[in-house]
């Protein structure tokens, strides 16, 4: 009978529980991110001058989709994708910011 990795080493079944734990902590940031994008969106309707934040926090939950994208899915060309955009839109955020 065939022993599984976890009962050779119960080091490895620790270290698949702390992965699992730090994969769901991610995925709950990228969750809260999307909702303040979500809020943060409507306000900038009513209010423009607050544009610059709106695209800031759009970079940092891209950048965060794009780590998530990685790590869980393993695709590597949308994960370059979510990080050029998410880096562009906080570049040109604070670009507009200090009036460039």
């Amino acid at each position: 009978m065939a022993k599984s990795v976890t009962q050779l080493n119960p080091k490895a079944k620790n270290q698949k529980e702390k992965s699992v734990s730090y994969l769901k902590i991610l995925i709950v940031i990228q969750f809260i991110l999307t909702i303040g994008l979500i809020i943060f969106g409507i306000i900038t309707i009513f209010k423009t001058n607050l544009l610059y934040l709106f695209e800031i926090f759009l970079g940092i939950t891209l950048l965060v989709m794009g780590f998530n994208n990685y790590l869980i899915y393993k695709r590597r060309n949308l994960t370059i994708l979510y990080l050029i955009i998410g880096l562009g839109s906080i570049v040109l955020a604070i670009l507009k910011l200090l009036g460039l």
